[in-house]
């Protein structure tokens, strides 16, 4: 019986129960069919092999996949108003496949499954955890951006296949993060090539070098190249764990799976030691402070402090109505000077939603707006 699920999460939501997850990662590509899925499920139970602990967010609500991957010991519970993730070979999941019936299709327009997705970030109790992957749906619409604002990111792996015509798809998701500034981790290589025995050469079924060509061209490491395997695919079907139809790791999309996992451990604990590394802006807000009604401040990561007028900040609001306004006529003049900031907002790690009491609350500052001075 599938769990009811509201549209809206309740009032006052918060990220809190985020804080003890210490690794937030997206696994994105733009496109479908590159594998993310599959990846994402065996790169966590390859950081579980390794002593982490790991929860999995399998954020496609239109076609989800990862419970049939990784099926549930303990489904997940509603308590309250939080939900409690299933609990799949001692990691932890939460899916849009436990509310609703299966092969029923998710007819759902864009702000429903908006609705939906700030329920599975602000609403489901992941406890402490050492990684959480976010399986991405396809594309770079309206739920992507949503996801990209809404969570604590630490950084994303982008999955692609060898051939070209796979990574222009990527490089369009690459394109997103870069604009709300999510780092790019690494790129991974999925069905790389295929190799009938240990002693038989590769084949190169999809093309070659794909991923390494992404790597180079975007700057970042190229984090794994994943084979063709069989076994790796009737795994996926069953509901199986190919670590442990695998145990010694002869296999080699056991053996690049486990070097994967290495990577990323690697790639991660580099991202958290240095801000140049993981492509935090050189400013970046420590602290907004509401120091009253009508102003607030700013202290950057470099030390400096920056004060602001709401009022001031209003006039520059960069929303549609607020933009439309400005070129019919002098949008200064419908400001009040008196205007006060209801809320203030991160939004993801690139800007700031302010509600201001004029009814204005869709405009988002970026860092580097608000660092200029608007």
């Amino acid at each position: 019986m599938p769990l009811p699920l509201s549209r809206d999460p309740p009032a006052g939501s918060s990220l809190r129960h985020l804080t003890d997850v210490k690794a937030v990662l997206a696994i994105a590509a733009g496109k479908g069919g590159v594998g993310k899925s599959s990846i994402s499920v065996n790169l966590g139970m390859a950081l579980q092999h390794h002593g982490f602990r790991v929860g999995i967010m399998d954020a496609d609500i239109y076609g989800p996949s990862i419970r049939k991957m990784l099926p549930e010991d303990e489904p997940p519970k509603q308590e309250g108003t939080m939900l409690k993730p299933a609990l799949c070979r001692g990691i932890k999941m939460i899916s849009m496949a436990y509310f609703r019936k299966e092969q029923e299709a998710a007819a759902v327009r864009a702000p429903i499954a908006n609705s939906l997705i700030a329920h599975f970030i602000k609403q489901v109790e992941w406890g402490t955890l050492d990684f959480l992957l976010v399986d991405f749906p396809p594309g770079t619409g309206d739920v992507q951006l949503t996801l990209c604002q809404q969570i604590p990111w630490l950084g994303a792996l982008m999955v692609t296949t060898p051939q070209d015509v796979a990574l222009l798809d990527v490089r369009k998701a690459i394109s997103l993060f870069n604009q709300v500034n999510v780092p790019i981790m690494g790129i991974i290589e999925n069905m790389s090539y295929y190799q009938d025995s240990d002693h038989s050469a590769p084949v190169y079924v999809f093309g070659r070098g794909g991923g390494e060509r992404l790597a180079r061209e975007m700057g970042v490491p190229l984090l794994g190249s994943i084979p063709l395997d069989p076994e790796l695919c009737a795994c996926g079907d069953e509901g199986r764990s190919l670590f442990e139809v695998d145990p010694n790791a002869d296999r080699p999309s056991t053996q690049a799976l486990h070097l994967l996992a290495k990577r990323v451990v690697d790639q991660t604990a580099a991202l958290k030691r240095s801000d140049e590394a993981i492509g935090t802006p050189a400013f970046f807000p420590l602290n907004v402070r509401q120091m009253e009604q009508s102003l607030f401040s700013i202290e950057w990561n470099d030390g400096q402090t920056q004060y602001f007028r709401v009022a001031d900040v209003q006039k520059a609001c960069p929303c549609a109505r607020c933009r439309n306004s400005a070129k019919r006529e002098d949008l200064s003049d419908q400001i009040s000077e008196a205007v006060e900031a209801v809320s203030i907002q991160n939004v993801g790690r690139y800007g700031l939603r302010i509600q201001f009491t004029s009814g204005c609350s869709a405009g988002i500052y970026s860092f580097e707006q608000l660092r200029k001075g608007l």
